[in-house]
């Protein structure tokens, strides 16, 4: 049976920067439909766990998440997100073992403030990339969300626009302020000195 979605602004959990890269640096997605079956794969694990996510993006050869759930039940969610999506893969044209590499244990985020800039972070990999010139051309990270465009029906944006301030349109415009003066030179580097904030990736 499932959990039913949480109705509060905060879970009875903790908020975790989830990374996984693809095994030896190798692309996780062939297309459209991969990007999608990983979508639904996310939303069947967080509604198991009656949990959320606050931020994603998934990337050519690794993916984020800034997911909220029991600290408890946090290891398990990564590992069966790496063996479903592992599993979806063999039926592909080609099929594969496993599709990730070995992940650093899930990063808990203690401050309000570490989560804004973790936010920020994830939803600019493909800029830092190179993959795009503006983060709103992604399709595949939350960030199209932020700025109300829609995005997966699991993904939540309240805490962060709360967190950003205001009613729904002050904090869409919060967000667009906090994320536009870092596009063009954020990095991990920025990142870790910005507010203290221990990411690793």
């Amino acid at each position: 049976m499932h959990a039913e979605p949480p109705s509060r602004l905060r879970l009875q959990g903790a908020i975790h920067h989830l990374a996984l890269r693809g095994q030896e640096g190798q692309a996780l997605f062939h297309g459209a439909a991969d990007y999608q079956a990983l979508d639904t794969i996310i939303g069947q694990l967080l509604q198991d766990a009656g949990a959320r996510v606050h931020a994603y993006c998934w990337m050519t050869n690794h993916l984020h998440l800034a997911v909220e759930m029991a600290p408890e039940l946090i290891v398990a969610f990564q590992d069966e997100l790496a063996g479903r999506y592992s599993l979806y893969r063999q039926h592909g044209p080609e099929p594969v073992g496993s599709v990730f590499a070995p992940p650093d244990p899930p990063f808990r985020v203690d401050a309000d403030a570490y989560l804004l800039q973790l936010i920020r972070y994830i939803h600019l990999n493909p800029l830092r990339a190179g993959l795009v010139r503006d983060a709103a051309d992604y399709r595949w990270s939350g960030h199209r969300a932020y700025l109300g465009h829609g995005g997966p029906p699991w993904l939540s944006t309240d805490l962060g626009f709360r967190l950003l301030g205001g009613d729904l349109l002050r904090a869409a415009a919060a967000y667009r302020v906090f994320v536009a003066p870092v596009t063009t030179r954020v990095n991990r580097e920025t990142l870790l000195s910005s507010l203290s904030y221990p990411g690793r990736y």
